[in-house]
């Protein structure tokens, strides 16, 4: 008898698929502070969110810099997937911009690996 004892593990058909310890690194290459509001994942056709930002929902990160998100994307080990940000620029104060979002093209998930999502708009 075989025991899983895992929340990161998935089966799909006779196999189970995780990509684990997986960084989603957001660089923030615009001309002013943004925040993150959205990271996602495709599995086959559909976004899944990684719920991996701040305690209020977001994550800001200033000009030139960059956040790494070190996570176990579910059902997707070895696969074809891209990474979604959405994201909104600081205007002043309270006050944040349209949201924006940025796709990576596809790649392979695979395990201790890690992709940089460059916003430049």
């Amino acid at each position: 008898m075989i025991s899983v004892h895992s929340s990161n593990l998935i089966l799909k058909g006779n196999r189970m698929t995780t990509c684990g310890n997986f960084t989603i690194n957001v660089k923030n290459s615009t001309d002013a502070e943004i925040r993150v509001t959205k990271i996602e994942y495709k599995d086959g056709s559909n976004f899944k969110t990684e719920n991996c930002l701040g305690i209020d929902g977001v994550e800001k990160i200033e000009k030139d810099h960059a956040k790494g998100f070190n996570r176990n994307l579910q059902g997707i080990g070895n696969e074809s997937t891209s990474i979604r940000v959405t994201y909104q620029h600081h205007i002043g104060g309270t006050t944040w911009g349209d949201k924006l979002v940025e796709t990576t093209d596809p790649f392979t998930a695979l395990d201790n690996r890690s992709k940089t999502v460059t916003l430049t708009r």
